[in-house]
């Protein structure tokens, strides 16, 4: 077990320590391939799972990233009613390599979309953000997505790397009851912490709303600057984006000189994403799961709602945004949406 834990750290050590995620190279760009498909399982060797990386034929290659930026799934092995002590010793074995099995599969493949990006930043002129490029036609939404999703993992790659070394095959247990999910990449996050992170959300969005913060038109239009929301409706926005942790909330000191900037950065994602959707076709070439986070990003409720109830409300959160402004609709719910 030892041998297979320092494999895997030089494993993930190696995808990190090549070159820097923005670089972008002078020689001859190279064309956009995605990656051969591979399999791999954490239970008998006859059960096996192909990890897709492109999205299924009936949604847009364009609107969608390659799956391989989504957590792979997770095959545990089931447990039987009174099991003997050693039979109960093999289980929790088996469960700990299918936890480092997932893990594996999960820094695999943000090591293929590393790659793919490094491609991808060939497109991009030197000092072109990633947003400019989608904007400006040099990027689908979905290449956006791979950018913005593998930069974002490869920054927790580290720390992450010291968590499985110390955790190994606890990992899952340490990260979900100390709240260390911050540490581990998000394409490695097991389905348990994503239900999680998910419900904790909409139950502090609710808590917002309930609080009565409700914007008008007026007050948010005439804001050039997010220096200049309001004290709430700042507040509330922040909550409900999820741009700073509970825990100030439970201090009762709220870190107000980070949170402009925090949100004008997430309502330029939110707008330039709105501008991609519409350009690809809308929402309805949406994968499910593409659904979930884009209405998550938009503090919109994702628990127990089925694709067509998502894809409805991500359209009129769309169709919406002609006669109000992004901070006006994060600041009220779907039913008090202006009508296009």
């Amino acid at each position: 077990m030892l041998l297979a834990r320092q494999n895997f750290a030089l494993c993930v050590f190696r995808s990190y320590s090549s070159q820097r995620l923005l670089t972008i190279s002078n020689h001859k760009p190279l064309p956009f391939r995605a990656p051969a498909l591979y399999t791999y399982s954490t239970q008998p060797k006859a059960i096996t799972h192909e990890h897709q990386h492109q999205p299924p034929a009936q949604f847009s290659l364009t609107l969608n990233p390659p799956t391989s930026t989504l957590p792979p799934p997770l095959l545990l092995p089931t447990s039987e009613p009174n099991l003997l002590a050693t039979e109960k010793l093999k289980f929790y074995y088996r469960t700990g390599k299918a936890y480092l099995a997932f893990y594996k599969t999960g820094v695999k493949a943000l090591w293929q979309n590393y790659k793919l990006v490094r491609q991808l930043r060939l497109r991009i002129p030197s000092g072109q953000s990633a947003e400019e490029a989608l904007r400006a036609g040099l990027l689908s939404r979905g290449e956006y997505h791979l950018i913005r999703r593998t930069k974002s993992d490869v920054s927790r790659v580290p720390l992450f790397i010291l968590v499985l070394a110390i955790c190994g095959e606890f990992t899952p247990i340490v990260v979900l009851f100390l709240g260390l999910s911050g540490a581990v990449p998000r394409i490695c996050h097991v389905p348990r912490q994503i239900d999680g992170a998910r419900e904790k959300a909409e139950a502090r969005r609710r808590e917002s709303f309930r609080e009565g913060t409700i914007a008008s038109a007026e007050e948010t239009e005439k804001v050039e600057d997010m220096q200049q929301l309001p004290r709430p409706i700042m507040l509330h926005v922040s909550r409900s984006l999820g741009l700073y942790s509970p825990l100030w909330d439970r201090i009762g000191v709220m870190p107000t000189i980070l949170l402009p900037r925090r949100i004008q950065k997430a309502v330029e994602r939110i707008d330039v994403d709105d501008f991609a959707i519409e350009r690809g076709g809308g929402v309805k070439h949406l994968s499910e799961e593409e659904l979930k986070l884009a209405a998550e990003e938009r503090g919109l409720d994702v628990v127990g709602r089925p694709r067509d109830e998502l894809g409805s409300v991500l359209g009129r959160w769309i169709n919406a945004k002609k006669r109000a402004s992004t901070i006006d609709l994060l600041c009220r719910r779907p039913s008090a949406w202006p009508r296009a």
